[in-house]
């Protein structure tokens, strides 16, 4: 088993009155161990199973990845935290074209979504790209169509525009790599390519870095990691489902421009 993927879950967390007075770490510990039993029961560890890098079934596992730690800040008072984290085990002798990012996101949101209400400033995800191979386009494809029924961004008020808009920062150890002049172009189309329609991707001038301190999971990469690309996205809505959709979507474009070493990828409301 490699134990190497971490999803992380930023903002603010309103818990529910009844539950405002509970110990919050041991409030966590019990509704993060609730949640995980639940995906279990679901079979959202293993939906589709493993193939070896030939095509041929692993050895039987129930899991398709296993939670190894999490953990999360609901101490409250109105600040952005980290709120929800959680590593997980995934086996390194298969190659399958998606990382468990949504399932791991969706047990952490769901966790925080039984306890209160969270406004979501970021997510994050440690993406091990060494891992994963195979042909993930039909997912993606489908996932740009659902995401295409959101309103135009033509259409949305004045008002709404800091909600449809999404920072993307890829942060990674110094490389050759990322030192080509035209890199972050390259990863851009492919990025734009993945999202269609249902987003608008560009390069901004300068890249803000003022969201990416993890705390949790920024020791997972090399030192020297250091915000390499960022990409502005317009997107229809924001939501924790369009950032899954966006880091699912770069995982899969820095792969196919040829990177295959471990990244960070942030998806974030911009600074205000």
């Amino acid at each position: 088993m490699h134990c190497g993927t971490t999803v992380g879950v930023h903002g603010i967390l309103h818990r529910h009155p009844w539950l405002a007075d509970a110990d919050a770490e041991e409030l966590r510990e019990t509704v993060l161990d609730l949640a995980l039993a639940r995906a279990d029961a679901y079979g959202w560890y293993a939906p589709y199973g493993w193939c070896t890098a030939k095509g041929r079934k692993a050895r039987h596992e129930p899991e398709r990845w296993l939670a190894c730690d999490q953990g999360g800040d609901w101490a409250g008072g109105g600040e952005i935290r980290e709120l929800a984290w959680m590593r997980a085990d995934i086996p390194e002798d298969v190659r399958h074209p998606r990382l468990p990012v949504l399932p791991m996101a969706r047990t952490l949101l769901d966790a925080l979504d039984r306890v209160g209400a969270v406004a979501l400033t970021a997510l994050c995800a440690h993406l091990p790209l060494q891992i994963t191979a195979g042909d993930a386009s039909g997912d993606l494809d489908e996932m740009r169509e659902w995401f295409a029924l959101g309103p135009p961004a033509a259409s949305l008020p004045v008002s709404a525009a800091a909600s449809a808009e999404a920072h993307l920062t890829v942060s990674a150890a110094p490389s050759s790599a990322w030192g080509a002049r035209h890199e972050t172009a390259r990863v851009h189309r492919a990025v734009q390519e993945r999202l269609g329609g249902a987003a608008e991707v560009r390069i901004p001038r300068t890249i803000d870095a003022a969201h990416l301190a993890c705390r949790e999971t920024s020791g997972e990469l090399p030192a020297g990691t250091r915000p390499v690309a960022q990409l502005s996205v317009r997107v229809r809505e924001w939501s924790a489902d369009v950032a899954m959709w966006l880091i699912e979507a770069t995982g899969d474009a820095l792969r196919a421009t040829g990177h295959s070493v471990p990244v960070m990828v942030t998806v974030s409301r911009p600074s205000s």
